[in-house]
């Protein structure tokens, strides 16, 4: 067994009476991403939680980052503040390992394997649905930790307009409007918004050789548009468009000289989809649609007489056809899917490869006996570059109770190495050499859970304890000059998630709790930028037109590197937020993030932002 030690703020809470849930899920939820059918909450057999705009309005959090930092099984890494490189893990596994979809289209990039996630804003998101644990034998590959689903925002009910507004501390402006409703058989959305920060010194070691002692801001204008007709009740066809538009300065260069010189990235992430959604009888529900996602960086160091540039552009094509049948021997779902990658660069040498395709073909199966449920998944994976890959899963149910439910499940899960490991040349940064490797293997993984929930009303809690091996983990080598992406003989992810939902006197209570041991399983290092514990706690209370609500984030030490070297400490934040409704039609929002100031680093020698304060005013009609 593997030791576990949080501070005092999370064991107090978890001292109150057992009352919630392993997925922060409500009754009246429902949720898609945990089957690829629409669920209601207590039907999941999963580890997923819902993210309601309701919650997203009311947090008032500006990044989509600080939106996911209090789910459960998270983990955030930043290089400087808003706007900047973000990393996802999800129960412990590598940023490339969490699939990132916005309404069912991937818009990573086929370099580095990840969607830049810092460039979506929350003022274009419904809801998010998040699903940890392997999920390949649903979504193919990179869903070794989990996914997470973004909703963006869709016409419903008569017109009306919303608009808001924010200013706070490091030069930070937000301002976002849009329209939406359903005239006649019609509906649309349309919505943009723009976001500006004055930033941080995103390095902040000055004996970092990339150290430039100014403030490294950040701007980005985003719109969505969404329409569909609705040509009969059963038949809808429609448009789904998002696109970013970002330019994020840095502190770079590969040494003092070229340190003290402008630098900064340029980044556009857009999605463009055509869909069909036909119900052709009361049993058969089929989804086609066709799309398109493309994103496209380009960095610049200005100096004196002379811009340098690099580009790297990745389109995805993606054709999706999904049918759900639903019969007396349970729910089916049969799917078809291609995707064609890409890559454009001026990187010299150029890449050997350039593009691949995967074809896939995928099958499910969900159905309730009495207290029992079960759903079974299986996919098959034909990349041109790697071959045939099946993955699959079984989960199990059993409602031991109305309040009790316990559940186990098995899968499996891969990960392709992303261009970026395979074919990037080699670059020089700070003295060191960092190469990639053509020889690399996909990743592999094997996970098993067993979970126990309770749930009664407005109280739930849940223990969840999962095991995940990784074959062939893709990391660097840890020392030398010369440092190489190599595979691992093998990872394990080991963790216990604890889950919290109650009322007490009138305050709404989340708490979550992961305890884990994210590791080489070679010689027991943590994998880096990973702790053995983290966990958050919420609560919040309404006083008439008023709503109050503080958090805690915390997180023990982590290591930067993957011989365990680097130690970075562990920290606790405090953050405040105030909502007053003012009428049924405008609100006011304030928010104090890290209250106490606290210094810490979530990767080593970026900085990060210390005591700041956001204040928006909102116009949202609610008729």
């Amino acid at each position: 067994m593997f030791r576990f030690s949080l501070g005092t703020a999370l064991a107090a809470i978890y001292s109150l009476p057992l009352a919630a849930n392993a997925a922060d899920l409500r009754l009246e939820d429902t949720i898609v991403t945990a089957s690829r059918t629409e669920q209601k909450s207590s039907e999941v057999i999963g580890d997923a939680s819902v993210i309601t705009a309701e919650q997203i309005q009311k947090a008032g959090q500006s990044t989509l980052a600080e939106l996911l930092a209090m789910q459960p099984g998270i983990e955030m890494s930043s290089n400087g503040g808003i706007g900047k490189s973000t990393n996802i893990y999800m129960r412990g596994a590598n940023p490339t390992h969490t699939l990132i979809l916005i309404d069912g289209v991937r818009i990573s990039s086929a370099t580095t394997g990840e969607t830049a996630i810092q460039h979506i804003p929350l003022s274009q998101i419904d809801h998010v649905e998040i699903l940890r644990g392997p999920a390949s034998s649903m979504y193919g590959a990179d869903a070794i930790g989990g996914v997470i689903q973004i909703f963006t925002k869709k016409g419903q009910g008569a017109p009306k307009f919303n608009a808001s507004v924010g200013l706070g501390t490091y030069g930070t402006a937000i301002g976002e409007a849009g329209v939406n409703g359903r005239i006649g058989n019609t509906s649309y959305s349309l919505q943009g918004g723009m976001t500006h920060v004055h930033g941080i010194n995103a390095v902040r070691n000055k004996n970092a050789v990339s150290y430039n002692a100014d403030a490294d801001g950040f701007r980005n204008q985003n719109l969505s548009a969404n329409i569909s007709q609705h040509l009969t009740e059963n038949h809808e066809i429609g448009l789904n468009i998002l696109m970013t538009d970002s330019r994020n300065f840095n502190d770079g260069g590969s040494s003092r000289t070229t340190a003290r010189y402008d630098y900064f990235l340029d980044q556009t992430l857009s999605s463009y989809t055509l869909f069909s959604k036909n119900r052709f009888t009361n049993a058969w529900a089929s989804t086609f649609s066709i799309a398109r996602s493309i994103d496209d960086l380009s960095s610049y160091t200005k100096r004196p007489a002379s811009t340098t540039e690099s580009m790297i552009k990745t389109t995805q094509d993606q054709y999706i056809w999904h049918n759900i049948l639903t019969t007396k021997a349970g729910v089916f779902n049969i799917g078809v899917e291609r995707r064609e990658q890409k890559v454009e660069s001026n990187a010299t040498p150029a890449l050997l490869v350039t593009e691949r395709d995967i074809q896939s073909y995928l099958a499910g199966w969900q159905r309730q006996f009495d207290q029992h449920r079960v759903q079974i998944n299986l996919r098959n994976d034909d990349n041109s570059q790697f071959g045939n890959k099946t993955t699959g899963n079984i989960g199990y149910a059993y409602q031991i109770t109305p309040q009790w439910k316990a559940n186990a499940s098995f899968g499996t899960a891969f990960a392709a190495p992303t261009f970026n490991q395979l074919y990037a040349p080699a670059t020089a940064f700070g003295g060191v050499t960092y190469a990639s490797n053509p020889d690399l293997k996909p990743e592999e993984s094997r996970n098993k859970e067993i979970g126990l929930q309770y749930e009664n009303g407005q109280h739930a809690a849940g223990v969840l304890y999962y095991h995940n091996d990784i074959d062939n983990l893709i990391t660097r080598t840890a020392s030398g000059n010369f440092r190489q992406t190599v595979n691992i003989d093998q990872a394990r992810l080991r963790g216990l998630t604890l889950n919290l939902r109650t009322s007490i006197a009138g305050f709404i209570i989340r708490a979550n709790a992961d305890f884990q041991r994210p590791e080489d399983a070679g010689n027991g290092n943590l994998l880096p930028r990973r702790t053995k514990e983290h966990g958050t706690l919420s609560l919040a209370k309404s006083f008439g037109a008023w709503e109050w609500g503080s958090e805690i984030i915390t997180s023990g030490h982590r290591f930067n590197d993957t011989s365990n070297t680097e130690r970075l400490s562990g920290y606790t934040l405090v953050n405040l937020y105030g909502n007053y409704r003012i009428n049924d039609d405008w609100s006011v929002n304030t928010r104090v993030n890290n209250l106490f100031d606290r210094k810490y680093e979530l990767a080593k020698d970026y900085g990060t932002f210390g005591a700041n304060l956001f204040v928006s005013v909102r116009y949202a009609p609610t008729l």
